[in-house]
């Protein structure tokens, strides 16, 4: 069942072309989830072979018996008084109800009575059945009278000062019958509350506890990975599927990683990542190179009856091109919308090698000025990053390849800052190893020039001008008589100061005055837009030749803001 699924995630991440796919769970040739895991809560590794999933009860099974091991534990505010033994001893004794064999908790002092047991079961179970009874050959010692107080364990459930607010289920004064064996309406129970009501000698042999459904929360974390050297990540996928009601049930993954094998130590591994999105393919957010990392899948579900399963898991990951990169751009402040010469400085330690880097940035880089390698102009290739939607993302840069220890490669170009804030991401790339990922630069001082005293890739740009810096129409005139030459115009213009989004709207006139095609209405921010016109009106009627005017409005919070430009129209 899980196979297909596992067959996505893994094209999903060969589109990419880069890295070591690593794949958990799913079928043949993938890692086994029972084999690659740290630290388990209440998971379910055979139920659907090739995926993880929280437990599901089995009607007849006890779910007392695995209490301890899954970190439950059984309780007593007053007894251990009353039997006058150490605490070891009286651990010893209240395990004896869940330990499956025919050994007992005994209260054999006549005059004691209001005894109480608490049992946190761990995790939140679907609870339908209680049963308790004294050992075979000992039943004369009986609960005589008891009260039984149950909590859900969750938040709704607690006292003010944070503790199971344990509710009253059933109270017997009088009780005949040695095996006290009651049914639950089908509910989560975490903690079981048991009272004794009447003095006497008394035992428990085993406290059973049954139900169906499955567990509200489980959590599997898998072991630390270690790649040997550091490494980058490039993306993760994974696969999830629901029983039940999907609406109530959630599974999540998130990743770390660090510098040492021991991710307890918190200076030297991040924190959990934020959750990925099932069935997408994004790229791994934990920090990088790094020689460990590990991940982590959490599930809840809030009906007892449903469950998320995870069928696969795929993170492509590789060897790093250097120990680190890190990277600075100067000068880090521009005028908003005005052209600005930037240099930007990259320095490697222990580089195997790479040959490009790409910029990626909302703000056009328009000219590259230079490209120097420890100080000496080399030659240089320029191409810009088009993004999914066929805008610029910014600028990728190849030189010749660097290796070695403590190199500086730096890179001045001209751009146009269109934000308040303008960040300039950088990635380096071995084009002659393609299978490895690329490495994101890490900002930081780089020590290359005492005049830039900044440690950051990006730019805070101060006010100056319109919101509309720039705006031109071409080609001026253009032919839209079907030949395949200048059949279409494209307006290209630059939105700046702006905070948010904002509606902007790019309309068509005649010289009269009259709107003749709105070529686009809707939100936009701050960046550098184009927009095709194909000569024709808003009823797709082509126009007549003669000259048209393009207009460009901007509904800022302070009033609205236009420019136009001149644009013929001829065949």
């Amino acid at each position: 069942m899980a196979l297909p699924v596992l067959s996505v995630a893994l094209l999903g991440l060969a589109a990419a072309g880069n890295g070591e796919t690593i794949v958990f769970g799913g079928g043949p040739g993938s890692r086994a989830w029972d084999q690659a895991h740290s630290d388990i809560a209440v998971i379910d590794f055979a139920a659907n072979p090739g995926s993880i999933q929280p437990l599901q009860n089995d009607p007849e099974d006890n779910i007392s018996l695995k209490l301890i091991e899954r970190g439950g534990q059984i309780t007593s505010p007053n007894a251990r008084t009353v039997l006058e033994v150490t605490q070891s001893e009286f651990e010893d004794l209240l395990d004896n109800m869940v330990d499956g064999r025919n050994t007992a908790f005994e209260i054999k002092i006549p005059s004691a009575t209001g005894i109480i047991l608490r049992f946190d079961l761990g995790e939140r179970f679907g609870i339908n059945r209680i049963r308790f009874y004294p050992r075979e050959g000992f039943e004369e010692f009986f609960l005589k009278g008891y009260e039984v107080s149950l909590n859900d364990g969750s938040e709704a459930q607690k006292t003010l000062s944070g503790n199971p607010d344990l509710r009253l289920f059933r109270a017997v004064e009088r009780n005949d019958d040695p095996v006290v064996d009651m049914d639950v309406p089908l509910q989560f129970v975490r903690f079981i509350e048991v009272k004794q009501l009447v003095r006497g000698e008394w035992e428990i042999d085993e406290f059973e506890v049954f139900g169906e459904g499955f567990v509200s929360a489980a959590a599997y974390t898998s072991k630390v990975f270690d790649e040997g050297r550091p490494a980058v990540f490039g993306s993760i996928m994974w696969a999830k599927k629901t029983i039940g009601e999907p609406t109530k049930v959630s599974a999540t993954v998130s990743t770390r990683s660090g510098s040492t094998p021991d991710p307890s130590d918190s200076l030297k591994w991040s924190g959990w990542s934020r959750p990925y999105p099932a069935s997408v393919r994004t790229q791994i957010a934990s920090p990088a190179p790094r020689q460990y990392w590990q991940f982590r899948v959490l599930f809840q579900s809030s009906d007892i009856l449903s469950a998320a399963t995870v069928d696969s898991i795929a993170v492509e990951v590789s060897p790093a091109l250097a120990d680190s990169v890190v990277g600075e751009v100067w000068p880090q402040d521009a005028v908003i919308g005005q052209t600005t010469e930037l240099t930007y400085w990259v320095r490697c330690y222990n580089s195997s090698g790479f040959d490009r880097l790409d910029i990626e940035t909302q703000a056009p880089v328009e000219v590259i000025r230079s490209v120097q390698i420890d100080g000496t102009d080399v030659a240089w290739d320029k191409e810009d990053i088009e993004e999914e939607n066929g805008d610029i993302g910014g600028v990728r840069i190849s030189f010749p390849r660097i290796t070695g220890d403590d190199r500086l490669l730096r890179v001045v170009f001209e751009s146009i800052a269109l934000h308040y804030n303008t960040v300039f991401v950088g990635r380096v790339f071995d084009t002659q190893r393609p299978q490895n990922l690329p490495q994101t630069l890490v900002p930081g001082d780089v020590d290359a020039d005492p005049v830039a005293v900044g440690d950051d890739l990006s730019v805070t740009t101060r006010v100056a001008g319109n919101r509309i810096y720039f705006l031109e129409a071409a080609p001026a005139p253009f032919t839209p008589n079907g030949d395949g030459v200048n059949d279409q115009a494209i307006v290209t213009y630059d939105i700046v100061n702006l905070t948010s989004s904002t509606l902007v709207s790019v309309q068509v006139y005649d010289l009269a005055g009259h709107r003749k095609r709105v070529l686009y209405s809707d939100l936009d921010i701050s960046g550098r837009y184009q927009r095709i016109w194909d000569g024709a009106d808003n009823n797709g009627q082509m126009l007549s030749p003669g000259v048209y005017l393009v207009r460009v409005e901007v509904a800022a919070d302070t009033g609205k803001e236009s420019k136009t430009a001149i644009l013929p129209l001829v065949y």
